[in-house]
């Protein structure tokens, strides 16, 4: 098997040129060499981009934050200003697997991964991140919704590589819960990405995503719509968890966890909604 890596950003464009259809780019390698050592993929060369510094940074820009797709989880966790103005993401890369799965996994991995339960999807879905790629015909930015096809598959071609991960600002409190068999060293069985701006104390703006349901991380915008105007009490997040449970109920198969995460849905629910103060102790206002 073939191996480019590039050391600097100059060189990067000579090696995907170099790819062909059964080239794999390797991120941490946490998902992909376990795939590959069991022959559930084949590959004839992987591309490894991982010494390229600007890949490893995180830059403050005028339109966000600029995130390079080969910093780790713990790196993501760690870092100061992500902490400030996306605790969700932070969130999200602390409930990932063990130390080592943090200490190797990376965020471009997580999005080329392109699992259903991948943790940070339905937070980078939230703050409506975009992601920026490299292919022999230069760069280009694309939202991360349009990146994400279906379990394993994106929107990328076969030559083109995650770089950098670009936040816009953001405006509204955010959280992320992750559920599962066991509260660590688990896949997410539900992980539930929720945004808000309240005004008088009334929700102005709500975004809900939810992962490991659907293929890709599905906004819940029926959901949303229960809370725009309002002051919510319990029972419209008991009303929002019953929208998420019949999707579940729809749409997941049983094999898939399905009763569990009906049951859980409305514990669930009431956890995040609770983390961000968003239900008032008084009877909801329409």
């Amino acid at each position: 098997m073939q191996s480019f890596i590039p050391k600097t950003w100059e060189e990067i464009p000579d090696c995907l040129r170099q790819m062909t259809e059964k080239s794999k780019f390797l991120g941490g390698g946490t998902d992909l060499i376990i795939k590959l050592h069991s022959g559930q993929l084949k590959s004839d060369a992987l591309c490894y981009l991982g010494y390229v510094r600007e890949l490893r940074e995180i830059r403050e820009q005028e339109e966000g934050l600029s995130i390079g797709a080969y910093l780790s989880m713990t790196e993501l966790e760690r870092d100061p200003g992500i902490k400030a103005r996306y605790p969700a993401l932070m969130q999200a890369a602390a409930d990932v697997g063990s130390v080592q799965i943090r200490n190797n996994g990376t965020i471009g991995g997580n999005i080329g991964n392109a699992s259903p339960a991948g943790d940070l999807l339905p937070v980078l879905c939230l703050y409506e991140a975009k992601v920026e790629t490299m292919g022999p015909g230069g760069l280009r930015r694309l939202p991360i919704e349009e990146v994400l096809l279906s379990p394993g598959r994106m929107s990328l071609s076969y030559n083109e590589a995650i770089v950098r991960i670009l936040l816009p600002p953001c405006t509204m409190e955010t959280a992320f819960l992750k559920l599962g068999s066991r509260k660590k060293l688990t896949i997410s069985r539900i992980g539930i990405a929720l945004g808000a701006e309240r005004e008088d104390g009334r929700i102005r703006k709500l975004r809900l995503y939810i992962g490991a349901v659907s293929i890709k991380p599905l906004r819940l915008k029926a959901a949303e719509e229960l809370a725009i105007g309002k002051r919510i009490g319990e029972s419209e997040v008991l009303a929002m968890a019953e929208i998420l449970s019949d999707y579940i109920r729809e749409h997941v198969p049983e094999e898939f966890d399905r009763d569990y995460k009906v049951w859980a849905a409305r514990g669930a629910m009431l956890d995040i909604f609770s983390r961000l103060k968003l239900i008032s102790a008084e009877e909801s206002e329409g």
